[in-house]
Parts: C-alpha cells; sequence; structure tokens
C-alpha cells in the first residue's frame, strides 16, 4: 500500500505501537467511522427514503421507482468526484478543515433531508452530497495518516486507521434498520446523521498532528 503524496511536512514518523497512543489516533479514527458510516449508510438506503420521499409528494412507487435507479449513475459519479476533491482539498487545507468541512455538509444535507421530507429536489441534494462524502473520506483518512504518522509505517498504520471503515458500515446499517423498525421509516435516521455530523466536527476539531517522540540511540 503506498502512501498518498504530501506536500505538507510530516511531523512525525511513528510505528503502530506509537501511533495508538497518540490522541491524533482516536480523533481520527471516530472521524473516519462517522464519515464512512454516514456515506454508506446512504448508499444502503437510497432507494428506500425515495420512495418515503416520493410517498409524501404524492407521487406512486411505479412512478417514481425509474427516477430513483436513474439517480444511482449521478450519486456514482459524486462518489467517485470526492476523492480527488477531497484528496485536493486535503492538500491545500490540512485534514483538520477538510474534516471539518465534511462533516458540515453532512450536517447541512441530514437537516435539509429531514426538514423537507416531501422535496425530490432536497433528496438529490442530500444524497449526493452524503455519496461525495464518503468517496471524500476514502481521500482524507490516508492523506490525514501519511501526515501525522508519517510514511515508514503506512500501510500498517493505514490498516489499523481503515478498521473505522468496517465499523462505520456495520454501525451504519444497524442504526437505519433500528430506526426503520421503531419509527417506520429510514428518513427519520437522518437527524441522527446530524447529531453524529455535530459529534465528528468536535472530533476534528483535536485532530493536531502528534509530537515526535523520543527513542533511545
Amino acid at each position: 500500500m503506498e502512501p498518498p503524496r504530501q506536500k505538507t511536512a510530516v511531523s512525525a514518523d511513528l510505528s503502530r505501537a506509537e501511533v495508538v497512543k497518540t490522541s491524533a489516533f482516536y480523533a481520527l479514527w471516530v472521524c473516519y467511522m462517522i464519515g464512512t458510516l454516514a456515506g454508506l449508510m446512504a448508499i444502503g438506503i437510497s432507494k428506500q427514503v425515495g420512495l418515503e420521499v416520493a410517498e409524501k409528494a404524492g407521487l406512486g412507487e411505479e412512478e417514481i421507482s425509474p427516477t430513483l435507479t436513474a439517480l444511482i449513475v449521478p450519486f456514482a459519479l459524486c462518489n467517485g468526484f470526492g476523492r480527488p476533491l477531497f484528496g485536493w482539498l486535503t492538500d491545500k487545507l490540512a485534514p483538520k478543515k477538510t474534516a471539518t468541512i465534511s462533516f458540515a455538509l453532512i450536517l447541512a444535507a441530514s437537516l435539509t433531508m429531514f426538514m423537507l421530507q416531501s422535496s425530490i429536489q432536497a433528496y438529490i441534494f442530500a444524497f449526493a452530497v452524503l455519496w461525495l462524502n464518503l468517496g471524500g473520506w476514502l481521500a482524507i483518512a490516508p492523506a490525514a495518516t501519511a501526515s501525522f504518522f508519517g510514511t515508514r509505517d503506512y500501510a500498517r498504520n493505514y490498516g489499523l486507521i481503515f478498521t473505522a471503515y468496517g465499523a462505520g458500515a456495520l454501525v451504519g446499517n444497524l442504526i437505519a434498520g433500528r430506526v426503520k423498525d421503531l419509527l417506520g421509516f429510514y428518513i427519520m435516521v437522518f437527524p441522527m446523521v446530524a447529531i453524529l455530523s455535530i459529534v465528528g466536527i468536535i472530533a476534528a476539531t483535536s485532530l493536531k498532528p502528534p509530537k515526535k517522540p523520543e527513542r533511545k540511540e
């Protein structure tokens, strides 16, 4: 696994054992988990939420299904575009600011979807943003790993950070399914995503490069 190119100076070259002792590791792990949770959940419930929005808008399933199926293509393009876009932003602004921007977008998308539940346009905007940010976190997290912890042990360090992706997938599916069972609508998950995005903003503000450890010669 090759580390992403970094124009900014690396603060330290840390081993995996050293990485897990830093606050930056836990802050980045939480950020990555929340970012992928929102995106993977959006992918999993895109059509179901679309049907709920259409029903509230007075449209039948047969009428809206072709549109929802067609929207998968632009949503997927947003996902793909998120990687170079957020990779460029991370390079220009540093991981902390880029992560904060990502969570602000997720928050805006979640609130838009919850507040405008009968708007097809709001649905398209919200899910385009969520798919975009999933791709974005697949650029932010690797770049942040290299920036914060160096490239000497990059593959092992990013492998550890990447466990947040699996956690996000698992937790996101559990939350979406539980909300549907309890409240009857997948769309009711968005207040929770909004709250998690605020947690993500708080975690992002604590992202700081760790100090270089003192090693015995």
